[in-house]
């Protein structure tokens, strides 16, 4: 499978060409749906760059702060499934990979032996103590070219865009 990027990005004139052959539309709004999701994209590469430099997925990386945040440091995988917002499956596949590199440890329950509990290892917690300051580091590092106003407004926009893509979510429905 080739990899490809998406680096020919549409300009506002192919996109009004477009738009005529199909029907209508404002191409600014196009244009900006695009650089937005670029965007995204660009940023999301380099935080995955950033991850898999302390053998961390954006995943496993939530799972440890859920753990870490836990009381005794450890989730039952329902628990963990319910704030993560994934299948049970998913996240039972992600909490084994992480058990075999020692990110976490399956505890059984000692009320109910049908029940086991995931907790942090002392990997698992070496691993967030090392990865904690570049994580922020990066975050800076992104929204550097942004005062306070524009994080102020980010955050306004942002909320407008999550309330848009809800709107798309129930019409699909």
């Amino acid at each position: 499978m080739e990899n490809f990027k998406f680096i020919d990005r549409p300009d506002s004139e192919r996109i009004k060409a477009t738009a005529e052959e199909y029907h209508e539309i404002d191409e600014n709004l196009v244009l900006n749906f695009l650089n937005f999701q670029w965007t995204y994209r660009e940023m999301q590469k380099q935080y995955d760059a950033l991850l898999s430099q302390f053998n961390l997925t954006e995943s496993r990386f939530i799972i440890l702060m859920f753990l870490k945040r836990s009381p005794e440091n450890m989730l039952l995988p329902s628990d963990i499934s319910l704030k993560l917002g994934a299948s049970r499956p998913t996240v039972s596949k992600l909490l084994k990979a992480m058990e075999q590199i020692d990110l976490v440890e399956k505890i059984t329950s000692s009320s109910d032996k049908r029940s086991a509990y995931f907790k942090i290892t002392n990997k698992g917690n070496e691993t967030l103590k090392a990865f904690m300051p570049h994580n922020f580091e990066a975050v800076k590092t992104i929204f550097s070219q942004l005062d306070l106003k524009d994080l102020e407004n980010l955050k306004h926009l942002l909320k407008a865009i999550n309330q848009g893509t809800l709107k798309l979510q129930k019409e699909m429905e």
